[in-house]
């Protein structure tokens, strides 16, 4: 009976039937904040912005080990096991499936809150502006797996109508988030007048034009089927996405960063611990032991294979150094295949002689790449011969391979994007002129030693069977070596509508039979295809991969969601 009594009182003063003249139950709870408390400074709406910063879709471009394993769901990469939805093995989920509105709430919280912030109006504008573009962002990676989706500006509670609202189409979609994106670039703040680890106005003018890039070519490509939208060939979208690029790249504010050594400068701006200054990183992920904050990337990849591999598709569209087609490579040596090839691919790819661990902290042995763990099993495997090198840093301080941990940087906006949404805009809009390609895809070729692109003299690829024009392919060819591990190639491969890269194949590895690899594993014998080259998914995948092009390009609306909301739909061939 006490505690009940004890309850009632309780009950009746959280509801304002108790009077008392004590002062302490005039105090706000110390556990939360409220908003009597907060919403009061610019410093409060820094505190509440920061969790968009540590959130898992706004890293899903960031960080090395989040960025690499992304790509095992690509044609780059062959992990152990096939990913489900390049497979088209995916089932229809009852619940979750990526269907989140968290965050978007979070983010309307704030901006249905910031307006009673007293300081700077400038720093007000920042954190104003950050919200706008996380919005933006996060409706953008719903935007990929769902298309079509509601648009939500208030906070709505569990009863409230509004949330049970039908899907808009997605260039509408679209459009809502072009509007709030732009909304972000007139308040941040730019480089230099910005904090070092928060966005700016650039980075906003960066995920516009990427965001526009996707769509524009998603409404090209899918046009004419159920994922396309009618009457729209995207070109709208492909104009915004040029003019944000091309806004970016004149205002001169980042550059391309060069190390003064073209066999070098690509490889080295991957493996580094401080990347302040960097001129070409507009974002990244600091490492600090001290403080707890390391990944793994470092004692996996070089020291083992991880279960994956880099495909022998990737390491085929790197052109030779003049620009021409690699035709007639020589498999018989790692060292053959990347010779007078495209600089980019012995940065991106352990060759023997590449050097794992120097002389120094914790060790005093180098150790150096002779052959890959192709003979292994389970998290030591590296399935295609092929291991990655982008990312290493031999430094054993760096790696610091004895804890497991390793402390290199991760680069999570960098400004060579910017060129190749420019390049690509402009290739699909039918505009890529000599001096836009030198302005763009040239830039990055430079860097590396490598020859230009001619747009009047374009070497028509046999394995071009896209239905593009050869310009375009290049393109594609420059973003895919580019941006070779960032995490990118999944998402270029559903907007182009490039199915024909998935459906019935089988990714392969080095050559085998024939080359220095075969007399390298004693009593060893891989799984090959009929001309000797890894086929790691031979038995797994005998007819190659299931990718469903009528379904698989959208993932499903879980079915209690449409059980609870009527008027959602079910994306095509869900049904």
């Amino acid at each position: 009976m006490r505690n009940f009594k004890i309850l009632v009182l309780l009950a009746a003063i959280m509801t304002g039937f108790v009077s008392c003249d004590n002062d302490y139950l005039d105090l706000y709870p110390t556990d939360r904040f409220t908003k009597n408390q907060f919403w009061k400074s610019a410093s409060d709406l820094e505190l509440y912005c920061n969790q968009y910063y540590s959130g898992g879709s706004f890293y899903i471009h960031g960080g090395w080990s989040t960025s690499f394993y992304g790509e095992n769901n690509s044609d780059n990469l062959v992990p152990e096991i096939p990913r489900t939805r390049l497979n088209g093995t995916g089932t229809l989920p009852t619940t979750g499936g990526g269907w989140g509105w968290g965050a978007i709430r979070n983010v309307n919280y704030f901006l249905a809150n910031y307006h009673t912030a007293e300081g700077v109006q400038a720093d007000i504008d920042q954190y104003v502006g950050e919200a706008y573009f996380f919005k933006a962002y996060y409706y953008f990676t719903l935007l990929k797996s769902f298309g079509d989706l509601p648009w939500f500006n208030e906070v709505h509670g569990p009863r409230d109508e509004a949330l049970y609202q039908p899907r808009m189409p997605r260039n509408q979609v679209t459009d809502s988030i072009v509007a709030t994106i732009d909304r972000a670039i007139a308040l941040l703040k730019p480089k230099g007048e910005a904090a070092e680890f928060r966005i700016n106005r650039e980075i906003a003018l960066l995920i516009k034009s990427r965001i526009c890039l996707y769509e524009g070519t998603w409404e090209k490509y899918h046009s004419g089927t159920p994922f396309g939208v009618a009457g729209s060939d995207g070109s709208k979208f492909l104009r915004l996405a040029k003019e944000a690029a091309e806004e970016l790249i004149d205002g001169q504010k980042y550059s391309l960063y060069n190390s003064g050594n073209p066999n070098q400068s690509y490889w080295k701006l991957f493996n580094q611990t401080d990347l302040s200054g960097n001129p070409e990183v507009m974002l990244w992920k600091k490492f600090d032991l001290a403080q707890g904050i390391s990944h793994n990337l470092q004692r996996m990849l070089p020291w083992r294979g991880d279960g994956t591999g880099i495909s022998l598709s990737l390491v085929e569209s790197y052109l030779k150094k003049d620009g021409t087609l690699a035709l007639n490579t020589d498999y018989s040596s790692l060292t053959t295949v990347a010779a007078d090839r495209d600089p980019r691919l012995a940065q991106t790819i352990l060759l023997p002689g590449d050097v794992l661990t120097n002389v120094g902290y914790e060790t005093t042995v180098q150790r150096v790449f002779t052959t890959p763990f192709i003979d292994q099993s389970g998290a030591y495997r590296n399935t295609t011969g092929f291991m990655l090198y982008k990312g290493i840093d031999p430094n054993p301080a760096q790696q610091k391979n004895q804890e497991g941990i390793g402390i290199t940087a991760s680069v999570i906006f960098r400004y060579a994007e910017a060129l190749l949404n420019y390049a690509e805009a402009c290739a699909e809009l039918g505009e890529l002129t000599q001096a836009a390609a030198d302005k763009s895809i040239n830039q990055l070729r430079n860097r590396v030693g490598m020859a230009n692109l001619d747009v009047s003299n374009v070497p028509s690829d046999p394995n071009n069977d896209m239905g593009v024009s050869d310009l375009i392919y290049e393109v594609r060819r420059e973003r895919r070596v580019e941006l070779a591990f960032e995490n990118f190639r999944f998402e270029d491969l559903m907007r182009w509508r490039a199915h024909k890269n998935l459906v019935g194949k089988r990714f392969k590895g080095m050559k085998y039979y024939g080359s220095d690899l075969e007399n390298s594993f004693t009593g060893f014998y891989p799984l090959v295809d009929e001309n000797g080259f890894l086929d790691p998914y031979q038995e797994s995948l005998p007819q190659g991969f299931g990718f469903d092009p009528n379904r698989d390009y959208l993932m499903p609306i879980p079915t209690q969601e449409i059980t609870i909301n009527p008027d959602l739909t079910q994306n095509p061939g869900w049904e």
